[in-house]
């Protein structure tokens, strides 16, 4: 089976609120088996609200909207769905029951405007909603199928799990499973690694898939078969072959920082880090790791006080990830040193060093840093500079 989603709320398209919705149905329906092609985010009209779920119809077999359920005049996709399917809405007076007792448990009084929430377009089959006054309903015709939930996460969440997924499991013979497992790469370019493994990327089944943010690769694997076990047998065998590819540059099904925290563990290193820019984008990755910081012994902080070519940040790095050994008692100093001008081309040389009982290791490279997320990438080159130590392998 085939499905899009459709979230509805204009104060998505403000971002005022995150799409939550989506992200939750796209891992669940996957999990089920379920292949998302598409998501997509309308505002609370009625007319493009119907004309999203007529073309996501036109190409998926179901459909699932969320949002836009509530009493309010701006809640329009029930009357949108209705206008979708050509049908009129039609009034059920055990829904209208199901709201009043629920304000009834809450002990609050139920408003005319509630009255709105117990239509459904004409023939759908209703969903109560226990979790809230909202109720959920699914439509069926020739042109596809709707469940239509509602926006409030919590809600959404339990009617998609008690309601919808038994639909599609018992009545729509979903039964196929779709594993996906993401591994985590450094070291290589994006258009390199896509090179690499190119074949890869280019099947049907499993499919392989990098994204990509500040140096850091996600190749997410996903496979599809008729069993658990059949799916992680096509999914192995995908990871060895790029594992096998890629080598050094693989950092494991775990994010870098995760990575260097738990190697620091196993192996008993201890750590202290020297960083040139108050930013400290070296001890911010690993502050936001669970366990990143159960090693580090310590922490210098000294952003420049004079100007500092490319030779003398990558002194000033050497020197600091000594300095921090030394005055920390740990047997590892990773030290992270930018110029203070960027080059002609906007571009900032940043040197990272690392020392060692093994003796040291130092890398120079140039970055965007006119922007905060540019100092992710100085996190990136330390952590990797020191996860290849503790790996055993080349810098």
């Amino acid at each position: 089976m085939d499905a899009e989603i459709i979230a509805v709320g204009s104060e998505l398209l403000l971002g005022a609120t995150i799409d939550t919705n989506s992200a939750f149905l796209a891992r669940n329906l996957a999990a089920a088996g379920v292949n998302v092609f598409r998501k997509a985010v309308v505002g609370d009209n009625v007319e493009r609200i119907a004309a999203c779920v007529r073309e996501a119809m036109s190409r998926a077999e179901l459909v699932i909207v969320t949002g836009g359920l509530g009493p309010t005049l701006d809640d329009v996709t029930r009357e949108a769905v209705a206008l979708a399917f050509g049908r009129a809405l039609e009034f059920r007076p055990e829904l209208l029951a199901q709201v009043q007792a629920r304000f009834d448990a809450m002990g609050r009084p139920m408003s005319e405007s509630n009255r709105r929430q117990a239509f459904v377009p004409a023939g759908a089959r209703a969903i109560e909603n226990p979790r809230g006054t909202a109720p959920a309903f699914i439509v069926e015709g020739d042109e596809g199928t709707v469940a239509v939930l509602p926006g409030v996460p919590y809600e959404m969440r339990f009617l998609f799990e008690h309601a919808v997924l038994p639909y599609l499991r018992e009545e729509r013979g979903v039964s196929d499973v779709i594993l996906v497992k993401t591994l985590h790469a450094t070291g290589l370019g994006e258009s390199v690694i896509g090179e690499l493994i190119a074949d890869l990327m280019q099947a049907d089944n499993p499919t392989v898939g990098i994204s990509a943010k500040q140096a850091r690769y996600e190749l997410r694997i996903g496979a599809r078969a008729a069993s658990r076990d059949e799916a992680a047998a096509l999914v192995a065998q995908a990871e060895a072959t790029i594992r096998e590819r890629l080598g050094d540059n693989i950092s494991g099904d775990e994010p870098l920082a995760a990575a260097v925290a738990r190697l620091l563990a196993e192996t008993g290193h201890t750590l202290a880090v020297y960083e040139g820019s108050a930013l400290a984008p070296i001890y911010r990755a690993l502050s936001a790791t669970p366990g990143g910081l159960d090693q580090l012994r310590g922490l210098i902080v000294h952003p420049l006080d004079r100007p500092t070519d490319e030779h003398a940040a990558a002194s000033l790095a050497h020197v600091g990830a000594i300095s921090a050994a030394d005055r920390w008692r740990s047997d590892i100093g990773l030290g992270a040193q930018a110029a203070s001008e960027p080059d002609p081309s906007g571009l900032t040389p940043v040197s990272v060093a690392l020392v060692t009982p093994d003796g040291s290791r130092q890398i120079t490279r140039r970055y965007d840093l006119r922007e905060p997320e540019g100092w992710e990438f100085v996190g990136t080159l330390g952590l990797d500079l020191l996860r290849r130590y503790l790996i055993g392998a080349p810098a």
